[in-house]
């Protein structure tokens, strides 16, 4: 661990201790802070399973209290073992830990903020409470007191809300140093974010780089400005700024990755315990993102994709295959009911089928319920855009609710579409976007998808600028797939169904 208190061996012995060493009070301050900051990178790091396993105790507890409080039981039969409780235990507990898996509340951005811990909290006991009713009630055929069931819920929310934000003030206390070596095309936007605080959890140190001139006088002196950028020091002088500059992570730009004098002072940081990353990288884990415009053909060869590895295609498609399947069995009784509005609206055709560009550049029909009107595309393709007159009123809730996507679980069954993956563009939009975004093409390395990392980060796009930032989260969720994570971006997407979209 890096020192936090520097001795100059320079100073006289006669000079007093009071004028070299920390007063009591700023001592007990610093081991307060020191204290609080290891506590928030713990909490930080908590993997969600335990924030699951949290709320499903903290539940359990609420309902057994409100059991004990409002509801009469056999004094000589301890409620732990009463098999009713523990059924009413499991399906509260699994209904709030599904609930906050599709509102985000397990994920470490919320701990950030102290809005969304409330309206994460509030949304998953709203959807919580009603799923666990009707499951007990409608299919398990349980009794559950409500008085009981709402001191459950409310000591839940009270305890669960207070925690998280014990942790959100514990959290906000982290100000990992942040360096950076050589500046490149992403260098100067992480320095501006870090800045303004869209990148919580940093502090900027500054700009080190080789043809700095040389140090003249403390490191702790005013800082010197290259452009908007502040310039601390030399190579040279990496060591001694990572100590008393408390670096704790450290960013080397994509230009200075290949000089050897930037190289051996990267070593010199991790030699230090800094955590080293280049630009891409730390802009992918910062912003979840690719940033398209700034990455070479190299970037491919070194992300290790694995859409094409058989081993991770063969349990991606059998996951396809189960939740689709399954997808279609539940929404079968929907489609009549949106095929019968949709028709009472405006009449004509109830299925809209569109040719869109799939895996390897190959054409499919995609399959959704239509939501325009049947003129809308007479004057040639355009994109839909926010508000378009072309939606008509069904249509318009049907996009929101992504309920017009339902037929394309068929596509998914058939094999060419995949549950998560980018959204499939059509073939007139993709030849100019190809030529106007670098990469964008190969966005098609892998099967399009029902939804996506982009479509729960990003608002639906209707410009070339938004296909480019779309681009940019797609390629970051091709390099970082997995089963895991398609399961979190589909619970996400619930979230979107019960907010009511973008």
């Amino acid at each position: 661990m890096p020192s936090y208190i520097s001795i100059d061996i320079s100073t006289p012995r006669d000079l007093p201790v009071a004028a070299v060493a920390p007063s009591s009070g700023e001592g007990t301050a610093k081991a307060r802070s020191d204290i609080r900051t290891f506590l928030g990178n713990c909490l930080l790091q908590l993997p969600p399973m335990v924030w699951m396993g949290l709320d499903i105790l903290l539940a359990c507890i609420g309902v057994a209290m409100g059991t004990r409080l409002f509801v009469w039981w056999d004094r000589s039969t301890p409620i732990l073992i009463d098999p009713n409780q523990w059924a009413t235990f499991g399906v509260l507990a699994s209904s709030i830990v599904l609930a906050g898996s599709i509102f985000g509340l397990y994920e470490s951005r919320t701990l950030w903020s102290r809005g969304r811990i409330l309206s994460r909290c509030l949304l998953t006991v709203g959807l919580a409470m009603p799923a666990a009713w009707a499951v007990l009630h409608l299919l398990m055929y349980s009794g559950m007191s409500r008085r009981s069931a709402a001191t459950g819920v409310a000591f839940y929310f009270v305890t669960a809300w207070l925690i998280r934000e014990l942790a959100h003030g514990a959290i906000r206390s982290i100000q990992r140093g942040l360096l950076v070596i050589g500046q490149g095309p992403c260098t100067g936007q992480i320095i501006r974010s870090v800045r303004r605080g869209s990148v919580p959890g940093y502090r900027l140190v500054g700009l080190v780089g080789h043809s700095q001139p040389a140090r003249a006088t403390p490191i702790r002196t005013e800082a010197v400005d290259a452009g908007d950028i502040p310039s601390v020091g030399r190579l040279e002088d990496i060591e001694d700024i990572c100590r008393d500059y408390d670096v704790a992570e450290v960013v080397v730009a994509d230009r200075a990755a290949n000089d050897p004098a930037c190289q051996r002072a990267a070593l010199a940081c991790l030699r230090r315990g800094c955590r080293v990353t280049n630009e891409t990288t730390f802009y992918e884990k910062t912003y979840g993102e690719v940033p398209a415009a700034h990455i070479q053909s190299s970037w491919f060869l070194a992300a290790d994709l694995k859409g094409q590895r058989e081993e991770h295609a063969l349990p991606k498609r059998l996951f396809d295959l189960c939740i689709a399947t399954i997808g279609l069995i539940v929404s079968l009784p929907l489609w009549p009911i949106i095929a019968l509005v949709i028709r009472m609206e405006g009449g004509g055709a109830v299925m809209y089928r569109q040719v869109r560009v799939g895996q390897s550049g190959r054409h499919f029909t995609l399959m959704k319920f239509r939501t325009m009107r049947h003129d809308a595309e007479t004057g040639g393709s355009t994109w839909a855009t926010p508000g378009d007159p072309r939606v008509t009123r069904v249509g318009r809730f049907l996009r929101r609710s992504r309920l017009d996507e339902l037929p394309q679980l068929i596509n998914i069954v058939k094999g060419e579409m995949s549950l998560v993956g980018p959204r499939p563009e059509r073939p007139e939009f993709v030849q100019p976007l190809s030529s106007l975004i670098p990469f964008y093409a190969e966005r098609h390395l892998i099967k399009p998808g029902l939804t996506g990392w982009a479509q729960i980060n990003y608002r639906y796009g209707s410009t070339i600028s938004d296909a480019r930032r779309k681009l940019q989260l797609d390629l970051f969720y091709m390099k970082h797939m997995s089963i895991e994570l398609d399961v979190v971006i589909l619970l996400r997407t619930f979230g979107t169904f019960f907010r009511g979209g973008h």
